[in-house]
């Protein structure tokens, strides 16, 4: 049974979170994609090794129950890096997942797109802290690339002027393969997940990943191992977006093409576990 808890980090923002798994475990931090939450990933906490980890499913400021405080002050993806680090640094000092040297465990981290991002930022810049990475639907800085900076704006824009509702529409399509016969059931799941989201901060999201201060981190900095999970027909972040990516990496990595668009673990959670597998065997080898 996961326990919700909460956190104040430096910039004095309220982030929100589930804790499950064993208390004495290496922490393992579970992050979302754009329009999502810890929900996100119920359907593969019970997959996941829980009496090895600390699993914490966070929340990022402006979704979930982590409430947008202060609209004036944009979201970025650094900010989200700043909290991560804000959060793990007080739940290894709060925590017994230490080695032996008393030294905290370095952390895993699986992150789903948005999450994904925040992820591999946060391992360039604490590559000694992270042992493994889980990399569902990956993404990257697009903030060079003009055709996807229009779209994102103009996505901001219409939650602005018509409400949530319009992006959570877009993406019950958007999020599986075009023309596939995905069931009603998930499409719905998509829906309602986006149509809870802060419209102002998924705005803002929009707009942060497409802002020239958004740069791709040095991934040449990342020497833990990397598990890539990739839905075959997702168009928002293709399989070949994980074969570009994961060469850069220091460490080493591995690819898993599983069925499905840009949610995974909706549409095929046996696969995505799998995939993840490979990844707890590389950390404890």
């Amino acid at each position: 049974m996961a326990t919700s808890c909460h956190y104040q980090s430096k910039k004095g923002y309220e982030i929100q979170y589930k804790l499950s798994g064993s208390q004495k475990g290496r922490l393992l931090v579970l992050l979302h994609g754009l329009g999502g939450s810890n929900d996100t990933f119920v359907p593969l906490i019970p997959h996941l090794p829980l009496s090895s980890y600390k699993i914490v499913a966070v929340d990022f400021l402006g979704f979930g129950n982590s409430q947008l405080q202060d609209s004036s002050i944009p979201l970025s993806v650094a900010g989200y890096v700043s909290d991560l680090d804000d959060l793990i640094t007080s739940l290894q000092s709060t925590g017994s997942d230490t080695s032996p040297t008393n030294k905290p465990e370095a952390v895993v981290i699986v992150g789903h797109s948005l999450g994904s991002i925040v992820a591999l930022h946060y391992a360039a810049s604490r590559p000694d802290n992270v042992a493994g990475l889980g990399l569902i639907g990956v993404g990257r800085s697009a903030s060079h690339i003009p055709a996807v900076k229009d779209r994102m704006y103009a996505l901001a824009g219409t939650v602005r002027t018509q409400g949530i509702d319009a992006a959570a529409r877009l993406a019950m399509q958007t999020n599986f393969p075009p023309g596939s016969d995905t069931p009603d059931a998930d499409r719905e799941e998509v829906r309602r997940a986006v149509a809870t989201s802060d419209p102002e901060g998924y705005a803002q999201v929009c707009e942060a990943m497409v802002n020239p201060r958004h740069k791709d981190p040095n991934y040449s900095e990342i020497m833990c191992p990397a598990v890539f999970v990739s839905g075959e027909g997702d168009t928002i972040s293709p399989p070949a977006r994980a074969t570009e990516l994961a060469p850069l990496l220091g460490g080493r990595s591995k690819i898993f093409v599983v069925k499905g668009g840009h949610q995974p673990i909706i549409s095929d959670v046996d696969g995505t576990r799998n995939a993840l597998g490979e990844l707890f065997w590389a950390i404890d080898a």
